[in-house]
C-alpha cells in the first residue's frame, strides 16, 4: 500500500478530523481514509456518521428557529 504525508494541515481541520475519529472510534488515519473514500464515491456514507455530524453542528448553533421565521425566509427567497 502507498503512503502519503500531509503537511501544513490547518489547526481547525486537524481538530475536526481528531473529533470525528473519536466519535467514530477510529484512528485519525482510518478516519481520513474513510472521508476520502466517501468523497470520491467509493463508499456510501454511514447514517450514524451523518447523524453524529449533524448533532455536532446543532450543538454549535445558538438560538432557535420558529416556523414563522422559516416561512418568512422562504418568502424572502422567492422574491
Amino acid at each position: 500500500m502507498a503512503t502519503i504525508t500531509l503537511k501544513n494541515i490547518p489547526e481547525f481541520l486537524h481538530l475536526e478530523i481528531k473529533k470525528r475519529a473519536e466519535v467514530n472510534r477510529r484512528s485519525m488515519n482510518s478516519e481520513i481514509l474513510t472521508c476520502l473514500e466517501e468523497f470520491l464515491g467509493f463508499k456510501e456514507k454511514d447514517a450514524g456518521n451523518i447523524l453524529a455530524q449533524s448533532e455536532r453542528i446543532r450543538k454549535g448553533i445558538k438560538g432557535y428557529l420558529t416556523q414563522e421565521m422559516l416561512d418568512q425566509f422562504k418568502k424572502e427567497g422567492r422574491k
